[in-house]
């Protein structure tokens, strides 16, 4: 079995990242460094990640290994790490599992966004490139200006934005930066989109729907028509700017059934008492 650790530069993470190999070293593991990883062709094997941090460490090992299609064991070593399933002091009941492998693990499907240019022939679209996030996608203007920009949902006319932009995440994004834009929690066992607008303009003019929009998880947003050429893309840790966008252009975000990763579960972890500790305590 080859493994490789992710970890946060912090002692406590380094010293959990020391035991993991000295764990793995006795169950006869190979060890690859993150180097190492970075450097392997798509289709190379690597069983297992371990996450060793937090949520955004989590994110990081995501978005560099998810292509390799590994099993990710998150270990906590932070203030929280809701999205974290481990604890430091639990690190030993996950390598019996491993060894004789009786894993349990839930698999989610990953968000993807398309970008499609406009031939010049008039006929069709090309896709140009592809995202993929854990969390969120955030459309985002540049420089504070005004975002205006068409939105279908399943070839349906929507709406049309007006203001700094919006956000579609999964059920694990919603207690991130969906949740600070007043958007709904939701349980991450329910597989969904929500749609959460980003200070809309508002007014006898231009209105909008101003609040969130939980939807089925087999839609698809389509954004076209936007009156900047340039804008940007946030998606959980990472970060683009798309520029010479013309009007007849469009980006789609989904969740992509062909892409999912998956998480080793931990019975122990309680999600509403995890929601509970974030929240409200």
């Amino acid at each position: 079995m080859r493994y490789l650790i992710v970890k946060r530069s912090d002692k406590i993470s380094k010293k959990v990242s020391e035991l993991i190999i000295n764990k793995c070293t006795d169950y006869k593991f190979t060890y690859i460094s993150e180097n190492e990883a970075l450097s392997l062709k798509d289709n190379d094997k690597i069983d297992v990640v371990f996450s060793i941090g937090g949520d955004g460490t989590f994110l990081r090992s995501v978005h560099y290994f998810h292509k390799f299609n590994p099993l990710f064991i998150n270990i906590n070593t932070g203030t929280f790490g809701y999205l974290c399933e481990f604890k430091i002091d639990e690190i030993d009941e996950i390598f019996p599992r491993l060894f004789q492998r009786s894993i349990n693990f839930k698999e989610v499907s990953l968000l993807r966004l398309d970008k499609y240019k406009f031939n010049e022939d008039g006929n069709n679209f090309s896709l140009v490139d592809s995202y993929f996030a854990l969390n969120e996608f955030r459309i985002a203007s540049i420089n504070e200006a005004t975002v205006k920009f068409d939105i279908y949902i399943d070839d349906t006319f929507f709406e049309c934005l007006r203001g700094d932009g919006c956000v579609i995440s999964s059920s694990l994004g919603s207690s991130g930066i969906t949740k600070s834009l007043k958007g709904a929690l939701v349980d991450n066992e329910i597989e969904m989109l929500e749609f959460v607008e980003n200070a809309p303009i508002f007014n006898k003019k231009y209105h909008s729907i101003s609040s969130p929009f939980v939807l089925n998880k087999d839609k698809e947003f389509k954004l076209t028509n936007f009156f900047h050429h340039s804008f940007n893309v946030y998606y959980d840790c990472e970060s683009l700017r798309i520029s010479n966008f013309d009007k007849n252009d469009y980006i789609s975000i989904y969740l992509d059934k062909n892409n999912k990763i998956k998480i080793l579960t931990n019975p122990k972890t309680n999600y509403i008492e995890k929601t509970r500790e974030m929240f409200l305590n």
